[in-house]
């Protein structure tokens, strides 16, 4: 089947091993083409083993890995055959094996039966997966093409649907059909095994390279542009060369002393400022005659007035103000239809249309900056304006658009998109493009509008001003065929304080009667019709107002912005809630409700006849707290963090009720999706004795997106400044954790989760330097590297946070008693989650301006106030931990220098291993049960060369099973458990010498030398009896390696520092002349050892 390697054939060379390793599996890849040959070619006993042994591989590789075919390129089986390539890499994704819950959850959620319910979803999952696969395989050995893709899409929608466990019955029953061989065959899997357990010459001489450069400039842009931009062009260079020639001409007259010179340049200048008024006085008649036709006598006193200053006829600028309005306007609409069409409205609508106008001229008061009241003068003058007054627009458009350019914009037609009728006021009568979505945005006036066949929009855009007219218009709106929108855009200005407030508090919507009406503010007063409207499915009401809204007994599609009584009606209705108040009646029907995260209360009521479900539209970690109040569920969650921000609470109304004084539970059917995709369900008591408030546990159906797994810090760590948002985990068996910002963080942020709980912490110092300078009275301070210290107890733990805060960059102000300073700045957020759940925002430090001028220089201040309490209780997030289970055979472990979130749980099986990790790692070590039981423990060789730091015997401790290798920390299985094997752990360091660890009495001792890197035998000697003096030698007689007899190359030499004798090949009386030694190359050493 044209099997490789990572792209190589597989030999002998790469594949004898008893059995596969994880990684073998993993690099394995397939020819598709080969395959399909295979599948098709060969006999139906050898045929039906193809199948099954590939998805065998796909459950057996990491999700992470490769496809396990390529893409096929071309042929008539490349669609049947990527499809199926498809099916193998989804089940390769679905890790069965690993657990779909992570271990932080609410304590709200019940993990025992969460871990089941999610178990069972992924089982479904996986069968759904073998189901479409065998499917797409029988098909295509038939030569039946459709039926493979039909397979294919029976197993995506599996997976789709499959996100809703409240259907799990019905999705069983649809696999169920598929055959029982499918089930047989499933069975027989791996995975399906596994799931069934678990001025002057001065003045010139200043303006003359500006007046050449003015008339450069001026003759280069006139020659590209056209008309009167071009004539003005040539006018202004030819005044700049007459300025420059001027210019030039008084400069040495006034160097000759030539007595005319003054003279002649006045005359000279008022020559080109008459020129210069008489060519203004032309232009501006040829402006005013661009927009309206002037006659001679006109022109004459136009241009006279322009060239002495005076105010043109008033009848003829009124006549000009109105026409040249109505051509900017026009040409305003028709540059704001390009830019939507090019921006928002892109991606819907392919045309627009500008309803029509009209410009009239209206009496305005204008404010003056200064009048005398002792003449009679006003504060103001009034002066007619010319106002854009929307007319009335009657278009037919069924059959297409109207050809006129001046109202329709259009840049490329689509038939997926829509039509854009940007009508506004005026008493309009438009009906719609039949085939395209129309989108009718009108405001004030007597409104006539028809839809198509597609879903149309009727965007009232004049909404919240219609709350405050007396006067109403009764308007018509017909949806047509498709799904059709009505929304009252805007918002509702509450202005009930001023003399003559609005008349109205919002609108009633009846979707079953199809009227729009004006509510008063007096309950007993009937709405005042405002629209009538058919064939509209879908509403969204005027945010800020108090709205009613009544549905239909179809599927209604509500959207509640203001303080809104919805009644939702019969049928399988969507409401999304984004007021602040909001009470919601969902009636029958399989409802849905789409929830803002920042609504204040919303009370639901449901019949509990059909489920619903609410997507609460926050996260896992934002749900608060479930509680039954009297017969309601209320679900409070998180708004924000500020702690005086009241959460957020839902209450659904009438899930229990009282009978013979217990309440008894009336509505169970409820399914909760978080914003992060975990489906959830309460664990309903079917009764409750008493009447008192109870908290409730709820189930996790399905697991949805895990919080981002953090990466420890054993060891200072710099932020990378390009990181936006990093995570990171403080461990409580570190003594001292160091993280760094850089100083240009750009807005990053970092989250620490800190294994300490918050009544642990001690003592928040921020520490600074601060330099003092005088600038005459005042005295300037200057701060430079910013930092906190945050103690855990009395020697349980400190946290050093540099970077957080710099100094601010801004001008320095009065801060008091004469001082100056610029403030402080956030240059890098930190947020502290700790193990209890408190959280908290590292904020300035709370330092005195005042102490810092008296006391300059390396400051330390109390700033337990730095630390700013969040509202709420957060998850806890600790690494995540990768489990790899090694070769029955010695294996080289690598790791990469790179950030690792992960605790990397290594499964050895009684063979050696030889592991190069990276800093700042996490690592866990055992043995597996079974080749434990039969062959003992694992060996274990940690080298420490590829660590950023230089690894020596004083960064090597061990205390309750954890062995610490300067920012490297190895977990070994419980020492104390009889029933488990002790690691044997050996332990390189940079230099080569070996240690071995005994977990048991927690003793780490040298176990042999590297020759190599001391570079004499009196090197040698000192090495070991200083570790003879620290009591670190694992026996007196220590290996030397790297180093051999010329006489016998191939002996063991040690040095025995009890007796201070060499030997060879370990025999006491076989003695060593060390003069006879030779010590092997260092470089020849280090390379044979790695």
């Amino acid at each position: 089947m044209g099997g490789r390697l990572n792209g190589q054939v597989i030999t002998a060379a790469n594949s004898y091993f008893p059995e596969p390793d994880q990684t073998f599996i993993d690099a394995l890849e397939f020819d598709p083409a080969e395959v399909e040959q295979r599948i098709k070619s060969v006999n139906t006993q050898e045929g039906q083993k193809v199948a099954p042994l590939l998805y065998e591989i796909v459950t057996q590789r990491s999700p992470d890995a490769p496809a396990l075919m390529r893409e096929m390129a071309a042929g008539d089986s490349a669609p049947a055959m990527n499809k199926i390539n498809s099916l193998l890499k989804a089940t390769q994704r679905l890790d069965i094996r690993r657990d779909p819950l992570p271990d932080h959850l609410p304590s709200w959620v019940d993990k025992a039966k969460s871990r089941s319910m999610t178990s069972m979803g992924v089982g479904l999952q996986a069968y759904g997966l073998y189901s479409a696969y065998t499917g797409a395989i029988d098909a295509l050995k038939k030569g039946q093409m459709g039926e493979v893709l039909i397979n294919v899409g029976g197993g995506i929608a599996e997976i789709t649907s499959l996100g809703f466990e409240y259907a799990l019955s019905r999705t069983g029953e649809h696999m169920i059909r598929q055959g029982s061989m499918a089930i047989e065959h499933f069975g027989k899997t791996g995975m399906g095994k596994w799931l069934c357990r678990g001025a002057g010459l001065i003045a010139s001489a200043l303006t003359l390279p500006f007046d050449i450069y003015t008339a450069i400039k001026s003759f280069n842009d006139a020659a590209k542009a056209q008309g009167k931009e071009a004539q003005d062009l040539y006018v202004t260079g030819g005044l700049s060369v007459f300025s420059a020639a001027l210019s030039l001409a008084l400069g040495c007259a006034a160097l000759a002393g030539f007595q005319a010179a003054g003279p002649v340049g006045i005359a000279a200048a008022a020559i080109m400022i008459v020129g210069a008024r008489i060519y203004g006085a032309v232009r501006a008649v040829d402006d005013i005659d661009d927009y309206i036709e002037l006659s001679v006598n006109e022109r004459w006193r136009a241009g006279w007035f322009a060239f002495t200053g005076q105010d043109q006829d008033k009848a003829l600028m009124e006549r000009y103000l109105i026409s040249k309005t109505t051509s900017d306007y026009a040409k305003a609409l028709k540059t704001q239809s390009l830019r939507w069409l090019d921006n928002e409205l892109k991606d819907s609508v392919d045309a627009i249309v500008n309803g029509r106008f009209d410009v009239r001229l209206q009496p305005t008061r204008l404010s003056r900056y200064q009048w005398d009241e002792a003449k009679g003068e006003l504060p103001y003058v009034t002066e007619n304006l010319p106002v854009i007054v929307e007319t009335d627009d009657h278009y037919d458009a069924r059959a297409g658009l109207p050809d006129s350019d001046a109202i329709v914009t259009s840049l490329k037609t689509d038939t997926a998109k829509g039509v854009f009728w940007n009508l506004g006021g005026g008493n309009d009568t438009v009906q719609g493009v039949r085939d395209k979505p129309n989108f009718f945005s009108y405001g004030a006036g007597d409104k006539s509008l028809t839809g198509g066949d597609k879903d149309d929009s009727f965007l009232f855009q004049s909404a919240g001003d219609a709350l405050s007219r007396a006067e109403v218009l009764a308007n018509h709106l017909q949806g047509g065929d498709g799904t059709d929108l009505l929304w009252l855009q805007g918002t509702h200005r509450h202005l009930d304080h001023i003399p003559n407030p609005p008349l109205y508090l919002g609108y009633d919507i009846d979707m079953k009667t199809g009227r729009l009406g004006l509510r008063s503010a007096n309950p007993a007063i009937e709405p005042v019709l405002h629209s009538t409207f058919s064939s509209i499915e879908k509403v969204e009401t005027l945010a800020g107002a108090r709205n009613r809204v009544n549905g239909s007994d179809q599927a209604d599609v509500i959207t509640a912005n203001g303080q809104d009584q919805v009644n939702a009606g019969a049928g399988d209705d969507h409401i999304s809630v984004r007021g602040h108040f909001v009470s919601v009646d969902g009636g029958s029907g399989n409802d849905i409700y789409q929830l803002d995260p920042l609504s204040r209360q919303i009370l639901v009521t449901e019949d509990g006849l059909e489920p619903s479900r609410v997507y609460l539209g926050v996260t896992l970690e934002a749900v608060q707290s479930w509680t039954i109040r009297t017969h309601a569920l209320v679900v409070e969650s998180l708004r924000d963090d500020h702690p005086r921000s009241p959460l957020r609470a839902l209450v659904l109304e009438a899930v229990y009720r009282t009978v013979d004084g217990k309440r008894v539970l009336n509505n169970d059917k409820w399914i909760f999706i978080t914003q992060d995709g975990y489906h959830l369900q309460p664990q309903w008591p079917a009764e409750i004795a008493d009447q008192s408030d109870r908290p409730l546990r709820v189930n996790v159906l399905t697991a949805g997106l895990a919080k981002p797994s953090p990466v420890q810090l054993n060891s200072p760590v710099n932020i990378p400044p390009t990181k936006a948002h990093s995570f990171y985990f403080v461990s409580r068996r570190n003594y001292h954790t160091v993280l760094k910002a850089a100083p240009q963080s750009n807005g990053g942020r970092s989250t620490l989760y800190i294994d300490f709980d918050s009544k642990d912490i001690a003592d928040v110092e921020a520490v600074y330097t601060v330099t003092v300078r005088q600038t005459n009275a005042f005295t300037v301070l200057d701060y430079d590297d910013v930092h906190f210290r945050i103690a855990f107890g009395a020697g349980a733990g400190l946290l050093s946070v540099h970077g957080a805060v710099i100094e601010d960059t801004g001008k320095k102000s009065d801060s008091g008693a004469g001082i100056l300073t610029a403030g402080w700045k956030m240059n890098h957020a930190f947020t502290l989650v700790m193990r209890d759940g408190v959280s908290y925002a590292l904020d300035y430090p709370a330092n005195v301006c005042l102490d810092d001028a008296r006391n300059p220089g390396y400051r330390s201040v109390a700033s337990r106030a730095s630390l700013r309490e969040r509202a709420g209780t957060y998850l806890f997030v600790k690494p995540s931990v990768e489990k790899r289970t090694l070769r029955n055979t010695p294996q080289r472990i690598d790791f990469k220098a790179i950030d690792h979130n992960t605790s990397y749980w290594l499964e050895g099986r009684s063979s050696t291993y030889a592991l190069y990790p990276s800093s700042n790692l996490s690592i866990r070590l055992s043995t597996a049960e079974a080749d434990a039981n039969l062959r003992g423990s694992s060996t274990w060789h940690i080298h420490a060369h590829q660590m950023k730091e230089k690894i020596n015997d004083s960064h090597l401790s061990i205390k309750d099973d954890l062995l610490k290798i300067g920012s490297l920390y190895v977990h070994l299985p419980d020492s104390n458990d009889v029933s488990l094997p002790l690691e044997t752990i050996d332990v390189i360091v940079t230099s080569g010498d070996r240690y071995r660890v005994n977990a048991l009495f927690e003793v780490i001792g040298l176990h042999s030398v590297n020759a190599s890197s001391c570079g004499s035998t009196q090197a040698i000697v000192v090495l070991v009896n200083d570790h003879k003096r620290r009591q670190m030698l694992e026996s007196d007689n220590v290996l030397i390696e790297n180093i051999h007899l010329s006489d016998a190359p191939h002996a063991e030499i040690f040095y025995n520092a009890a007796t201070g004798k060499w030997t060879a090949n370990g025999a006491p009386t076989r003695l060593v002349d060390p003069e006879h030694l030779i010590i092997e190359n260092r470089v020849a050493a280090i390379t044979a050892a790695n």
